[in-house]
């Protein structure tokens, strides 16, 4: 058991719960939402869902100062070894412009919350900064998915919108640290790795977005993953929305 684990836990459900109240009273605020289904539930390149759909769904509270709070939720399945079958995230964070630049940047703290499996709980910190069609960011947890030992993940995207509803986009992550680290006996099970994703979108209607995107891993060996519980090769995911208000 990790000792700081339900401490943790109980300080960002409650942070993020007290954000989303009080945001919610205050002028300027908005609130958003979205149901989606996926026939993969992808983390940074390997499947959380055995290679199957997931239902997910999510509340999110912004202002216009640049505060916000969301919570997202998505169906898991891990195999018959594990009893985890939903991860909740809540997520604290503020963004705003670097002056009239045209470079936003954005901070925050991700609790990655297994009601069905406490021990995998934890908590990463983010920052990153975004200009016209590009971002980047740098996350970092002290405990990574409760492996005791700390983990990285840098990541950025490019993305493009028209007007007729189609969008391009494509990214790629890095995680490296001490959880994918040979030294410390690698926690995490695999080495360092990049993780990738192509694809495109077509907004249906204003409340309606079809997604379909080619993502994977650069593991190999061992490590390589082809099908069933945390498969990480390369495979296609489709998605629809739907997003209110």
């Amino acid at each position: 058991m990790k000792g700081n684990g339900p401490v943790l836990g109980f300080m960002g459900k409650a942070a993020a719960v007290l954000l989303l109240l009080t945001v919610s009273s205050l002028a300027g605020a908005q609130f958003s939402g979205a149901v989606t289904v996926v026939s993969d539930y992808d983390y940074r390149g390997y499947s959380q869902t055995d290679g199957d759909w997931a239902l997910q769904g999510s509340a999110a509270y912004s202002h216009e100062s640049g505060l916000y709070g969301s919570v997202w939720a998505s169906s898991l399945d891990w195999g018959p070894a594990s009893d985890a079958d939903i991860e909740v995230d809540w997520v604290l964070g503020y963004t705003s412009e670097f002056g009239d630049s045209g470079v936003n940047y954005d901070v925050g703290f991700l609790y990655y919350d297994y009601p069905s499996l406490s021990d995998a709980d934890f908590l990463e910190i983010y920052a990153g900064l975004s200009w016209s069609l590009f971002r980047v960011k740098l996350s970092y947890s002290d405990d990574f998915a409760g492996f005791g030992a700390s983990g990285w993940y840098l990541d950025g995207g490019v993305a493009h919108d028209w007007d007729s509803g189609f969008g391009v986009f494509g990214y790629a992550g890095y995680s490296f640290g001490d959880v994918f680290s040979y030294g410390e006996g690698l926690p995490f099970g695999a080495p360092d790795y990049l993780n990738y994703g192509l694809g495109g979108k077509y907004v249906i209607s204003d409340h309606v977005t079809l997604d379909g995107r080619l993502v994977g891993t650069d593991q190999s060996g061992i490590y390589k993953i082809e099908d069933g519980v945390f498969q990480n090769d390369a495979r296609g995911i489709v998605s629809v929305t739907v997003s209110f208000p």
